[in-house]
């Protein structure tokens, strides 16, 4: 049985590090990373609007991949082949792509193609509107006319490996994950899903892993808090029957 992961998620706009709230920079955190042994990923995402300081998130993942030794995912800005090679330089292990799947198909399918589906992570950012579940794009900003179903079946068709659920309506709310969606992705692919969006305290961990049967939790607050803290989350999932990675 594969473990269950419990993934950090760190935000960086024009180079700085960031809380989010509903995918907006909302929160300037101080540049205090730990590097807790107990983490069992890293995503590090550029939330920018534009590529003018794109040089001080290169320097920020070099500096967390020195930090720490688990596998670091790194998402935003990614157009081409070229980008992914440099994001590697900088000690990039995965990518994150999401745009990209929908305004250059073939463009994905060569990225897998190149290095593997296990590479690559697709991300699906979706905000509940008048009880309905919207697709969007370009950093939350551009709402696409796709379906889940229809967004699932790109990924797919791509080649990628995992998928990475966001909820924006969520993103810093505290409220806990949207279950209910995720639930429902997980059912309809066979691929790893990982959820992101909501969580405010430890119970939301186990609600989302009993609730949606999801194979990671994401938070983007959770490197903050003390190696004692993760030892006692993970001990308390393990013992209540969900897998996950104690040492």
């Amino acid at each position: 049985m594969l473990a269950k992961r419990i993934i950090i998620v760190l935000t960086f706009s024009e180079g700085v590090l960031f809380r989010t709230k509903r995918f907006n920079a909302d929160y300037r955190y101080t540049d205090n990373f730990i590097g807790n042994k107990l983490v069992d990923e890293i995503v590090i995402i550029d939330v920018s609007r534009n590529r003018d300081h794109r040089d001080k998130f290169y320097d920020a993942i070099k500096k967390i991949s020195k930090l720490c030794f688990v596998p670091i995912t790194v998402g935003g800005l990614i157009r081409n082949i070229e980008e992914i090679e440099k994001l590697q330089s900088c000690g990039a292990d995965k990518i994150l792509i999401n745009s990209l799947i929908h305004i250059n198909e073939d463009e994905v399918k060569k990225i897998t193609e190149k290095y593997g589906s296990q590479f690559v992570i697709a991300g699906i950012d979706f905000l509940l509107e008048n009880n309905s579940y919207n697709i969007y794009i370009e950093n939350g900003v551009k709402k696409i006319n796709s379906s889940i179903d229809e967004c699932l079946k790109k990924i797919e068709k791509c080649g990628a490996g995992e998928i990475l659920v966001q909820s924006i309506d969520r993103d810093g709310s505290l409220r806990g994950y949207d279950n209910k969606i995720n639930n429902e992705i997980k059912r309809k692919t066979t691929l790893p899903v990982l959820v992101c969006g909501g969580a405010g305290n430890w119970d939301h961990f186990e609600e989302a892993f009993r609730d949606s049967k999801v194979d990671g939790v994401c938070t983007n607050n959770i490197y903050h808090y003390s190696e004692k803290s993760m030892s006692l989350i993970k001990k308390s999932l393990y013992e209540k029957g969900i897998h996950v990675r104690k040492k």
